[in-house]
Formats: C-alpha cells, sequence, structure tokens
C-alpha cells in the first residue's frame, strides 16, 4: 500500500513539474484558436510545450505558444505526419511525413468498417527528411477513414472524411 501512494505522489510531483515547465512558453494573455486559417504549408516546428505543430503559425494561434519559443524545422518525436484537407473531395489529399531518423516508413487508410483501403511505402535516405505526396482518394466511398503509419513500431494517425462523391 505505501509503495502505491509513493508512486502516485511521485507521479503527480513529476506531472507538476511538467506543466510548471511548459508554461512559461504559453501566452497567458492570448485564447488558443484552432481556427484561425495557417495556411496549408507542412513545415514543421517543435514547440516548447513538446508538440509538433505543422508550421510556425500553427504553434503560436493553435498552441498560444509564445512568438519563437519553438524550433523550426524539427519535430518534438521521432516522425510527424500531417495529411491535407481532412474532409476530402474529389481532389486528391496531400500526405506529409517528416522522419528525424533514415529508415522506412508504412502508411495505411482504413475504412470504417476496416477494410485496407491503400497501402504505400516512405523511405527517409538520411535523418531530418521531409517527404511529401499527394494520395489519391478519389474514387473512395464517402464515409469516415483513418490513416496510420508506422514507424519503427511507433505509430501516429489521423482520421479523414471523403465528403464528396466524384462522378
Amino acid at each position: 500500500m505505501r509503495i502505491i501512494l509513493f508512486a502516485a505522489l511521485l507521479f503527480l510531483g513529476i506531472e507538476g513539474m511538467a506543466q510548471q515547465q511548459f508554461a512559461y512558453c504559453k501566452d497567458s494573455t492570448r485564447i488558443e484558436d484552432t481556427f484561425w486559417p495557417c495556411g496549408r504549408d507542412y513545415e514543421p516546428v517543435c514547440g516548447c510545450d513538446n508538440i509538433t505543430y505543422r508550421n510556425e503559425c500553427a504553434a503560436y494561434f493553435w498552441g498560444g505558444l509564445i512568438s519563437g519559443s519553438w524550433t523550426t524545422n524539427f519535430v518534438c518525436g521521432n516522425f510527424d505526419i500531417d495529411f491535407y484537407p481532412t474532409a476530402v473531395t474529389y481532389f486528391p489529399s496531400k500526405f506529409s511525413i517528416y522522419m528525424k531518423n533514415a529508415g522506412t516508413a508504412t502508411l495505411y487508410i482504413y475504412d470504417s468498417f476496416g477494410k485496407l483501403k491503400n497501402t504505400e511505402y516512405f523511405y527517409a535516405p538520411s535523418p531530418a527528411f521531409k517527404q511529401s505526396r499527394e494520395i489519391a482518394v478519389q474514387n473512395f466511398d464517402l464515409g469516415i477513414y483513418i490513416l496510420i503509419v508506422v514507424v519503427e513500431g511507433e505509430v501516429q494517425s489521423i482520421k479523414f472524411a471523403k465528403t464528396v462523391k466524384f462522378e
């Protein structure tokens, strides 16, 4: 019982320290605005809150960070993905991946019934590698999809919707 109590107190202390560490980089006078139009450009930045944002505009407006409290052309984890737009019509969507280390990545797209609709492979020949590719979703049925990327056992995902049927 003492061990569980000690572990809980230790966890709460570490959690509190982490929140204090990132509190200095947030602008307390602004409210985060995730609806602010920050464009299509995927130029990842690692925020001082240890979150990767799609560009500097997103770090400033969506994350509420103080200007300059991020590292440009860098991701916080081992890799980061971006898919734009997430409300897909009949045009291809743009998928981007940034990998810190050389290696391979596998992209899977599943429909809402769990059926595999698409698989693509990516290769990063060098560290700090960014690659973009159009994903053809014109012939997908209307509905919700999940895009999953696996890099060396680590997984990230993005949901998107096919909203207009191509005729």
